[in-house]
């Protein structure tokens, strides 16, 4: 017997450990409404909707594990902008390769959702007007950082650590 995909019916649930999914926009910022971003909690505050996740038909998502990065004017690179997020190169090389096909090289700004494998092929949404799937991507947390992090910045966490 074939297995099912089941939705549930608020939405789709797609926690996966070692994943994580990765929205871009080429919408500027500032132009889209605060309710997009809106939260509306539950469960101890661990889950939250929105306008966005409810475009995408995820079910709830977790906000300690949504990273955002952008420019507040004119764009950035894709890689520069997921790097000063999650600082792991386990999945760049992918998702510069998904980035370029969707003409995604340039952005506004970026959503990761660790923890989370986002499927298109199931919800039937890869895009909303504000924002692109990129895709869901394997992560490894103790992969070499994408990003040099100097040493100033070095410093302070090692004393804040001593």
């Amino acid at each position: 017997m074939k297995k099912k995909n089941v939705k549930i019916e608020k939405g789709f649930l797609f926690s996966k450990k070692n994943k994580v999914s990765v929205w871009a926009s080429t919408h500027p910022y500032d132009d889209i409404p605060e309710a997009y971003f809106e939260e509306n909690f539950s469960k101890n505050n661990t889950r939250a909707t929105n306008t966005w996740s409810n475009n995408f038909k995820m079910r709830y998502f977790s906000p300690s594990k949504m990273e955002t990065n952008g420019a507040h004017e004119g764009t950035i690179n894709i890689k520069q902008a997921v790097g000063e997020c999650s600082f792991s190169s386990s999945f760049i090389e992918v998702l510069m390769s998904k980035a370029k096909k969707k003409k995604l090289n340039e952005i506004t700004w970026v959503i990761l959702l660790f923890e989370y494998e986002y499927s298109a092929k199931i919800s039937g949404i890869e895009s909303d007007e504000y924002v692109t799937l990129v895709g869901a991507f394997d992560y490894d947390d103790d992969a070499e950082s994408l990003i040099e992090v100097d040493d100033e910045y070095d410093s302070e966490i090692q004393e804040n650590n001593d």
